[in-house]
């Protein structure tokens, strides 16, 4: 087979092409993740149902352990065939029971409207970001000083909110996080969109994934105000 070493790889595809399929991939594995993640989100009160009663108030700390333990696994086995399929998986299936039952908090205190306005502004936080980084072509590397520090903030803001019960500190750890995890999907856009490497769609899948749950989760949180 001929090609041009400039512009085609040994497959005989343009780099265009194997760019575009790599972000297609990317997307299909995001898809993916919410669709295993609304399946976690309508087992979430079967699940709490039967663990609630064995595990009492430890239950939410189970769960949250269950969940960072399946994303490091997730992020370290990203390139290896099956398991990052296993990892992927599991992760955003625990990540819908705990989105589900918080969503069910939500719904019942503040009403049902909180959650879909929660779910849109998601989406159009991701739609618009995501056509910022493709349309302005731009290298956003240099938030990762501000996305590291914003994400470090909000994963001990959140543990020290959660322990001692800081309601205000919450929310003020909440904006961050939209903040934060706004900045990562640029950052992240905009490096699937440069890449070379083109091995690793879960990795940036599940990246995506995450910043789009903590998003979600926030705009809850700050929706819902003390109520939640």
């Amino acid at each position: 087979m001929q090609y041009d070493m400039e512009s085609r790889t040994p497959y005989g595809r343009s780099r265009a092409e194997d760019r575009v399929a790599f972000v297609r991939n990317v997307y299909m594995w995001l898809m993916g993740g919410f669709a295993v993640a609304a399946v976690g989100a309508l087992s979430a009160p079967y699940v709490a149902n039967a663990l609630v009663p064995a595990l009492g108030g430890a239950f939410v700390w189970v769960l949250f352990g269950a969940q960072f333990g399946s994303l490091i696994w997730a992020s370290a086995v990203s390139r290896r065939k099956p398991l990052n399929r296993y990892a992927y998986t599991l992760f955003t299936f625990i990540c819908g029971i705990f989105a589900g039952i918080v969503m069910l908090m939500v719904a019942r205190t503040s009403g049902p409207g909180i959650v879909l306005a929660a779910f849109g502004m998601t989406a159009a936080d991701f739609l618009l970001l995501t056509g910022v980084a493709v349309f302005s072509k731009a290298d956003f590397s240099f938030l990762r000083s501000f996305v590291i520090v914003g994400i470090g903030v909000m994963f001990f803001g959140s543990l020290i909110a959660a322990i001692f019960h800081l309601e205000t500190f919450g929310l003020l750890i909440s904006a961050v996080a939209v903040i934060a995890c706004s900045a990562k999907i640029l950052w992240d856009t905009s490096a699937m969109l440069k890449t070379e490497d083109y091995s690793d769609p879960a990795g940036f899948a599940l990246s995506l994934f995450v910043s789009l749950y903590n998003i979600f989760l926030s705009l809850l949180r700050l929706l819902g105000g003390r109520r939640t």
